[in-house]
């Protein structure tokens, strides 16, 4: 529904219109009595002549006499004349309304008065009645607007003109703003269920796997006869109960996170500190594969250490992360090198390996919740796709960002970049 003007203009000029009838109402009443004051003006001055020319007509000496008693204003005289007059009904208590003209001139004026009253009556009513049925429109608008927000339905704030009839500026604003983070709100509800359904999905997904494969594994250990079938079947179970610790672990850290029931204690350290964590923390992995790791001591190229302000525990967690998927996807015998440079702000690691690489098409999608790339190799090799995405959210969670991008000739290097003290932005406290 629309309007040709906006409650308050209209209020403002429903006001604006009973003034101007109480102006005219009041004007009328003042013309009327303004208008008989001047009729019984006009009449006495006549009475005055025609008593004047009567009596010097008659008495011409009289003249002065009846002078001096026209401009006597104590009216010493005027007991005497009535005393006079009453004789020919002229008494000194006469009523208005029975002298003829001044009867004519209160009717006129009190039906003039009473004209004049019923029509600031109407009027009147008539500007309420206005200002009443557009608050009934207001009020109406106001309930189908609320009813649209109950229902989810926001189609009218693509039209911010639909609201402006109706409603003041201040006021659309206001409807406006919680149309839209009522509708903020609703889309991010919407996207939490779409969200909540993939992540049951996919931790379905993963979980089938190794829960299947154990399943395979122990009926073929019970149905053999083979002491040696069953070790390699007993050992291909623990293999896979080692892969479902691993992911619920996995799971279990990234579901803590998200939810902030993980409480980022950032504190001063030294990154070398940090990345000697995180090596000794895949170090066993590297043995059977004869990788080596070349781990320079970032405060060896400076004279003095740097110190971050970051979570120990979980960067540590988030290198290792990244150091386990370099040495999972490299080939034996290679070398993992771990560079560190100072700029202004931060210091960027890079972790370079000589392994498969990552498509350019996938460099953002890798660090998206179990995503696994599509090379032959990452489908042979067990993973959940969790890792680079704890380390991810690890790490922007205390101002860093993490990239990566190809090496030469061959393999990937991963880059993190890690603010300094003064540039850090506090981690989100959790419980």
């Amino acid at each position: 529904m629309k309007t040709t003007m906006h409650t308050s203009e209209f209020a403002w000029k429903t006001y604006a219109l009973h003034s101007c009838i109480s102006v005219i109402f009041i004007l009328i009443c003042g013309f009327g009595g303004f208008s008989l004051v001047r009729a019984q003006y006009a009449q006495e001055l006549k009475q005055y002549g025609n008593i004047a020319g009567a009596i010097l007509s008659e008495y011409p000496d009289a003249e002065l006499t009846l002078l001096t008693a026209m401009q006597d204003t104590q009216h010493s005289q005027v007991d005497k004349g009535f005393s006079i007059l009453e004789k020919y009904g002229y008494r000194q208590n006469l009523l208005m309304t029975d002298v003829p003209f001044y009867r004519t001139a209160v009717l006129s004026f009190f039906s003039l008065l009473a004209i004049a009253l019923a029509l600031y009556l109407l009027l009147t009513g008539l500007c309420f009645y206005l200002f009443y049925k557009n608050r009934q429109k207001q009020e109406w608008r106001m309930h189908e607007l609320l009813d649209c927000y109950l229902a989810d339905n926001y189609s009218h704030l693509a039209d911010q003109n639909n609201l402006a009839p109706i409603f003041n500026g201040a006021f659309t604003d206001t409807l406006l703003k919680i149309g839209h983070k009522l509708m903020a709100k609703t889309k991010a509800l919407a996207e939490e269920r779409d969200h909540t359904k993939t992540l049951v999905t996919d931790i379905s997904h993963q979980l089938k796997t190794p829960v299947s494969a154990l399943k395979n594994c122990l009926a073929m250990c019970v149905d053999t006869d083979s002491e040696s079938e069953r070790a390699d079947f007993l050992e291909r179970c623990v293999a896979q109960m080692n892969h479902l610790e691993n992911l619920l672990t996995e799971l279990v850290n990234v579901s803590r996170l998200e939810t902030s029931l993980i409480t980022l204690k950032q504190e001063t350290v030294l990154l070398s500190d940090v990345l000697t964590d995180a090596v000794n923390t895949v170090y066993e992995k590297t043995i059977p594969k004869n990788i080596t790791i070349e781990l320079l001591d970032p405060d060896q190229e400076y004279e003095t250490p740097t110190p971050l302000f970051l979570d120990r525990r979980w960067t540590a967690e988030a290198i290792a992360n990244l150091l386990d998927n370099a040495i999972k996807y490299s080939p034996a015998g290679s070398t993992i090198t771990l560079r560190l440079h100072r700029f202004y702000s931060y210091i960027s690691l890079e972790i370079e390996d000589e392994g498969i690489g990552v498509p350019k098409e996938e460099t953002n999608r890798i660090f998206k919740r179990f995503y696994r790339g599509s090379h032959p190799s990452v489908k042979q090799t067990e993973g959940s796709g969790v890792g680079l995405y704890l380390a991810r959210r690890i790490l922007e969670e205390q101002g860093g960002t993490i990239s990566v991008k190809s090496a030469s000739p061959k393999g990937s290097i991963f880059m993190v970049h890690l603010p300094l003290p003064q540039f850090t932005k506090r981690a989100r406290s959790g419980n």
